[in-house]
């Protein structure tokens, strides 16, 4: 955005160039203080005048000019998606009114002729958003993944954590990633639609701290809590790397993880919490923290396979089967109802109908796209 100023005797003319798509408006406005686009809401002073109220003030605009600001207003709600990042975080807002969308969700994926395949997959979807949840290249260099999911890399659409393999180089990758995907921190969260997402960084916590006292738990906390209040928002779902819980297979959950977050994510209401690390696909219950003993969770719905109405506790989906050689279980816990080895991703459906709101997640084979797992959450 430019900026010329002119001043005359007591008054200062702005002059804000505003680019819309491939449309530039210029706006005359008589300003008392400096002022920050976009408009946040507006109303009516005196009969001549509109007063604007913005984040770093307000501006009067007379009435000939009301005929352009609504113009101008109208543009904004209608072919922009307003992007704003604070610190560790990002919010987008969806002027769709429609709440029937997809994205997709994987981790582990290399650069090799499965995750090639996973792409492939992912793209016959749709999706308009893909969660690439860490371990995205297995190379010094990140260009191969980043050619390898190029055809779901545009507006924004990926959404990327961290995973071991990402910060290794001395950091090249990782600086890479944020730069590419336009992060300021490894941690962040975003709303699209009616659906808030937290991505947690959990690779390393001796590099990106996420203990009890960290910056990042504080963040999480707050996230959380913002985001439970926030009226238009019905879902909420958590996406990192390493597992907070798992079957017994090459890594298990990590007790930091669990011990500090799940309670968190029991209290502020997440729906789903989507990781990776294990390369294999792993599916909890709805299941609630328990003090007593904290590696074996309270199991919420036993009695139910795949269909959940409102549980009061997460379900944990692994889904580390982008393409990285596949792990082998040696059982399954209890708390896990669904678990095998095979490359693919998951699809989540998010739909809202007159009466409900509906959350399915489905599990796609690399192997013509076979459905192997499924499971739907109704409020």
């Amino acid at each position: 955005m430019h900026e010329l100023c002119r001043a005359k005797s007591n008054e200062l003319i702005f002059l804000q160039f505003i680019q819309s798509l491939d449309t530039c408006i210029i706006l005359n406005i008589y300003s008392r203080k400096n002022i920050s686009l976009p408009l946040h809401n507006e109303r009516f002073s005196e009969l001549n005048e509109i007063l604007l109220l913005i984040s770093s003030g307000y501006f009067i605009i007379e009435r000939m000019q009301v005929t352009l600001v609504i113009l101008l207003i109208c543009m904004l709600l209608n072919t922009t998606v307003f992007y704003t990042q604070s610190e560790g975080s990002s919010n987008e807002i969806d002027t769709k009114e429609s709440h029937q969308f997809n994205f997709v969700a994987a981790g582990d994926f290399g650069c090799g002729n499965e995750s090639i395949r996973t792409v492939n997959g992912m793209v016959n979807k749709n999706p308009e958003l893909v969660l690439a949840l860490g371990d995205l290249s297995y190379q010094r260099s990140p260009n191969c993944w980043l050619n390898i999911i190029s055809p779901l890399d545009s507006s924004k659409k990926v959404k990327i954590s961290f995973g071991n393999h990402d910060m290794s180089n001395e950091l090249f990758k990782y600086s890479t990633y944020l730069k590419h995907f336009n992060l300021t921190k490894p941690y962040y969260s975003f709303n699209y639609r009616n659906v808030h997402f937290l991505a947690m960084a959990t690779a390393k916590n001796k590099l990106i701290p996420y203990d009890g006292t960290s910056q990042q738990y504080q963040f999480v906390k707050d996230d959380l809590k913002l985001a439970r209040d926030n009226k238009s928002i019905d879902w909420i779902i958590v996406y990192s790397f390493k597992p907070f819980y798992s079957s017994n297979t090459t890594h298990p959950g990590q007790d930091e993880l669990r011990n500090f977050y799940h309670p968190l994510f029991d209290k502020y209401g997440v729906d789903i919490v989507l990781q990776a690390h294990n390369h294999n696909y792993q599916r909890t219950y709805p299941i609630t923290f328990n003090e007593t003993s904290p590696s074996s969770p309270i199991v919420l719905d036993k009695d139910k396979q795949n269909l959940y109405n409102n549980p009061k506790g997460p379900i944990f989906v692994t889904v580390g089967t982008a393409g990285a050689q596949l792990y082998n279980f040696t059982s399954q816990r209890p708390f896990i109802i669904s678990q095998f080895a095979n490359n693919g991703f998951l699809n989540v459906d998010i739909e809202k109908s007159k009466e409900e709101f509906n959350l399915t997640g489905t599990f796609y084979k690399n192997d013509n796209l076979e459905k192997q797992d499924y499971f739907t959450i109704t409020k």
